[in-house]
């Protein structure tokens, strides 16, 4: 796509791509339904619409692409990796993670493949270190919330 002058716009490879499930994408909205019940979001919030949360998918990310992404996701869902950390500088002065907050993690392919929830923030001068564990998907049945 081009402008007026001439100049090509450039867009984001990662969410040019099809086949990586963004935030508005029906994949995500899938999984969210079916991890919802793990974090206390029963079908009828949806309905009444107790809070926002219930019906909106938390963000999405990966850590990185291809094969370092696969990597992650199977240390996630092995309960091996509970940690991650980003310079401080990434946050810009602000929206730092908060316990409590939900996260949706794809695998290299762009599928949703795990939930998170932050357990922990460690903001640093140079880094903010954070802990999260893994709330979907896990072994046994989903909690009765309705």
């Amino acid at each position: 796509m081009s402008d007026q002058s001439g100049h090509h716009e450039v867009q984001d490879d990662l969410y040019a791509q099809d086949a990586v499930a963004s935030d508005g994408d029906d994949r995500i909205t899938a999984f969210w339904q079916a991890a919802r019940g793990h974090v206390g979001f029963g079908k009828l919030d949806g309905i009444v619409g107790a809070v926002p949360l219930d019906v909106v998918p938390p963000p999405s990310f990966s850590y990185g692409e291809g094969a370092e992404a696969d990597d992650a996701v199977r240390d996630i869902l092995a309960g091996t990796r509970t940690t991650t950390s980003a310079p401080t500088a990434d946050f810009g002065g602000g929206d730092l993670p908060r316990v409590g907050d939900l996260a949706i993690v794809l695998d290299g392919s762009g599928e949703p493949r795990a939930l998170v929830r932050t357990t922990e923030v460690a903001p640093g001068a140079d880094e903010v270190a954070e802990t999260y564990e893994l709330v979907y998907p896990t072994d046994g049945a989903t909690p009765p919330v309705d």
